[in-house]
């Protein structure tokens, strides 16, 4: 039987492109609330060539498998396997010219095929990868934009796979592809209960950024490139703030899991050093604390205000706080319980969860506070709410035994995007591009692990990792990493 949390503890113990103008929600209707199952639909297929290697062996097997896998978690295609016969029956011109046989490539049953190159680059230690993708009916090439052909360090190899398959993406949808962008989690490693992590959004180069002994979950990036947390360091959840150098710097330094160890195997930074340089004067000065005040988690808009959950003790409220750290409002002022803040893309709304009604349930009000109403009705279990930059936003809610992911419009449209089987899966947090979202489940019975899923359901796969604990996922793009407009089909 599953057992569920007091409402309380949710705060503690489960998470949190250009915008459109989020329209208006309309008034409550507690009436019938049908829900959508996952949309069955076929993927296309595309198969993936080996790639014309005139690099170290081992790296053009990364790249290899880096392209395949993107595509296995991508949602919108199949990946067929690439061989070297696949390859003689099919390419009439190799790269950078690259021509397709395409009545090859359509007896292979593949919708598309990716195919890719590379060679050493001009300055040592550099590779130079160039890609294409072509549709397999006609042999049309696909517009890759500046990801058709890459110079890039040779340690950059997997960033400049994903970055392929960003092309892929957006030649095939319209949308640039978030696979070179990163998830933030909390879990437990040696010497704290709870670490904040950063992973790859594939599972690979997994590091420990903030491992000072005690609790640090809530991780979000802000708009300047930053991530802000919540920690019990001081005795009190006080918010955290690591700038965005130190992010990128830790990012690039902080040890990682090596392959086949597990986390009681891993070595942990310097936990004077975990916020960035070590502060002689002592452990990192939080960003925003207060006597007998519990800070649990925050949301900025795109405007770049800022939201948190507060408890004094006796219950939890939505605050707008400003950039000192300092509460200035109440903006839920409700003797319920109120948490879990998340901004509409546009920052004009913000979504919550409140147990107003007796059991929590997902509501949304307007960014200052007025307007409130509730948008689940379905379950008596609902929470961690993020919104999405299509409008929708995607929580857990509980059926029977099990927990799923579903989404809700703010007209009240819900889908449910796992199959429960009483599973549990949860904390859903949605990728850049709006496509995908990432949930902790245990779906397939071999234990909690983070999983992918496309935004309607149709494809749900495991990210490669091990398993355990998995606290308030994020899913972000690092600093200075921007998608772009991409011409549609």
């Amino acid at each position: 039987m599953f057992r569920r949390l007091p409402f309380v503890a949710l705060a503690l113990a489960v998470a949190v492109p250009a915008p459109a103008q989020t329209p208006a929600p309309p008034p409550d209707d507690p009436g019938l609330h049908v829900i959508i199952e996952a949309t069955q639909r076929p993927l296309d297929s595309l198969l993936v060539l080996p790639p014309v290697c005139a690099a170290a062996k081992k790296d053009c097997e990364v790249l290899e498998q880096v392209l395949n896998n993107d595509a296995r978690l991508s949602g919108f295609v199949r990946p067929i396997h690439g061989t070297a016969a696949h390859a003689a029956q099919m390419v009439k011109a190799p790269l950078p010219g690259f021509a397709l046989r395409a009545s090859a490539a359509a007896a292979a049953g593949a919708n598309f095929v990716l195919a890719t190159a590379i060679k050493p680059g001009k300055e040592a230690g550099y590779y130079e990868l160039h890609a294409a993708v072509a549709e397999a009916r006609e042999g049309k090439l696909l517009p890759l934009q500046d990801y058709a052909v890459q110079v890039s360090p040779a340690a950059s190899l997997r960033s400049m796979a994903h970055r392929v398959f960003n092309g892929v993406q957006g030649a095939l949808t319209g949308i640039e592809g978030s696979f070179d962008t990163v998830i933030f989690f909390s879990s437990k490693a040696p010497g704290c209960d709870r670490c904040i992590y950063q992973v790859d959004a594939d599972g690979a180069n997994r590091r420990i950024l903030v491992a000072d002994p005690g609790i640090h979950m809530f991780p979000v990036q802000l708009q300047d490139g930053g991530l802000m947390y919540t920690s019990f360091r001081s005795g009190m959840p006080s918010l955290y703030k690591l700038d965005a150098m130190q992010l990128m710097a830790m990012s690039d330094l902080t040890p990682t899991l090596p392959k086949g160890k597990s986390k009681k195997d891993a070595k942990t930074a310097d936990p004077k050093a975990a916020d960035g340089k070590p502060d002689p004067a002592g452990p990192p000065v939080p960003f925003a604390a207060g006597k007998d005040l519990q800070f649990r988690g925050c949301a900025q808009n795109a405007r770049g205000e800022l939201v948190a959950t507060i408890n004094d003790g006796d219950q939890a409220e939505i605050w707008s706080i400003d950039w000192s750290g300092q509460p200035n409002r109440n903006l839920t002022n409700h003797p319920a319980n109120d948490l879990s803040p998340t901004f509409s893309p546009d920052g004009e709304y913000i979504a919550f969860v409140s147990d107003r009604t007796g059991e929590p349930q997902v509501y949304a009000m307007a960014a200052d506070g007025s307007g409130v109403r509730r948008l689940t009705f379905a379950g008596n279990y609902n929470a961690d709410p993020d919104w999405g930059p299509d409008g929708k936003i995607a929580y857990s809610g509980q059926r029977g035994n099990a927990l799923d992911v579903l989404t809700v419009t703010l007209q009240g449209k819900m889908q449910r995007l796992t199959p429960g089987l009483g599973r549990r899966s949860l904390e859903p947090t949605w990728s850049p591009d709006g496509r995908r979202l990432i949930y902790v489940s245990n779906e397939d019975g071999k234990g909690h692990r983070l999983w992918i899923t496309a935004a309607d359901g149709a494809a749900r796969e495991p990210i490669e990792g091990p398993f355990g604990q998995f606290y308030t996922p994020s899913w972000q793009r690092m600093p200075g990493k921007q998608a772009r407009s991409w011409p549609r089909l």
